[in-house]
């Protein structure tokens, strides 16, 4: 039941709307035209400790509607070698850009290039790592409660990460202490406690240094600094049977670098010190057939959500409020899956249940969030 109401409020929220979505093919997406968008540029540090100002890039499109876009944004961290363009590929948005999904329902959206990736700054490889990518997190969040991005103070703070950027997020989460630097709702896409080792063979020998790339070779980036070798992308991240062969030529052409470093210190945001530490609500989705995290074999099955929230569940606390949701079919990269229009509306529906029908999440799940 739980799924099948996604599905048919993935076909209300759009078909009510009545809008037309231009279709575009190409890396770069377009803003959508219902929300009002402008680049943003944040100085962060890298550790507290450190004064050097680094410049994280970002897209803000700001949705004035009063029950959620005006009061609540959703901060979108890519994964390794994704910048923005992940939340927004420039093909067939309608079905598979994010920013247009969760605009097009009321809610705002600040997708950003995470060091080292896009038009934001590349500091050396050896100091983004994910506790210390954690750290800028943290300034941008109460950067946008302060109102220093953006038209508002948002008063409401979502992170949604994808792979890596799920890891940076929920590391953030579990060790922020700042004021206002924990966000409210954390939805964790594509990264799960245990991998599966074959995948993870796969992923990794997918990458190689970015100098050897033709598209950085002339980047100047600093040593450390990988990208995937061409023609990878669809065996790494992709289910072929549920992919539209053409998005992953778009995908190729906006690939992006990550760090070597970033890979070996995602172990400690699997760490339990952290994850119990979470007491915000949060949602886990992931692809039935995403190799790094899933294997039927293996014992690792991403076949429903049960199955997800039974290998998850005792990782995290009880004011976690745990959902998992599983989009069948697809591979890693959830958001460029042809069912990726009803994993948008399952984050869609389970925000308003917790952020405006919240007194009604609580009477169903029983779960009650500190």
């Amino acid at each position: 039941m739980k799924r099948m109401a996604s599905v048919l409020a993935a076909i209300v929220l759009v078909t009510a709307i009545g809008l037309s979505f231009p279709q575009v093919a190409r890396g770069e997406g377009t803003d959508p035209s219902w929300a009002t968008c402008s680049q943003k540029t944040v100085s962060v540090n890298l550790t507290a400790s450190d004064p050097t100002v680094y410049h994280i890039s970002g897209r803000l499109c700001y949705r004035n509607d009063a029950l959620r876009g005006a009061k609540a944004v959703e901060l979108l961290v890519a994964g390794h070698t994704y910048d923005h363009n992940y939340w927004n590929i420039g093909y067939e948005p309608s079905e598979y850009s994010w920013v247009y999904a969760a605009t097009v329902v009321g809610y705002s959206t600040f997708a950003i290039d995470r060091l080292g990736t896009g038009l934001s700054d590349k500091p050396p490889a050896d100091e983004l790592t994910v506790p210390n990518e954690a750290w800028t997190m943290q300034q941008i969040i109460q950067k946008l409660r302060s109102g220093a991005i953006g038209p508002v103070a948002f008063t409401t703070v979502i992170g949604v990460g994808h792979s890596v950027g799920a890891a940076i997020l929920q590391y953030e989460a579990g060790t922020a202490t700042g004021t206002g630097a924990v966000p409210d709702y954390v939805v964790l896409a594509d990264f799960l406690h245990d991998t599966y080792s074959g995948g993870v063979s796969i992923v990794n020998g997918a990458l190689y240094p970015a100098s050897s790339d033709p598209k950085f070779a002339s980047a100047g980036l600093p040593a450390g600094y990988y990208t995937t070798r061409p023609g990878t992308r669809d065996d790494a991240f992709y289910h072929a049977a549920e992919t539209d062969p053409d998005i992953v030529a778009v995908d190729e052409a906006a690939k992006q670098t990550g760090t070597i470093y970033e890979l070996s210190s995602l172990g400690a945001a699997r760490a339990s010190t952290v994850t119990h530490a979470i007491h915000k609500p949060t949602l886990i989705t992931v692809g039935q057939y995403d190799i790094l995290d899933c294997d039927v074999a293996s014992g690792l099955s991403c076949e429903s959500d049960a199955a997800v929230l039974a290998r998850e569940a005792g990782n995290y606390s009880a004011n976690a409020c745990l959902d998992t949701y599983v989009e069948i079919g697809s591979g890693h990269d959830t958001n460029l899956h042809i069912k990726a229009l009803e994993m948008f509306n399952y984050v869609s529906t389970w925000l308003d249940n917790n952020i405006i029908n919240y007194v009604n999440q609580k009477n169903a799940n029983g779960c009650i969030p500190v």
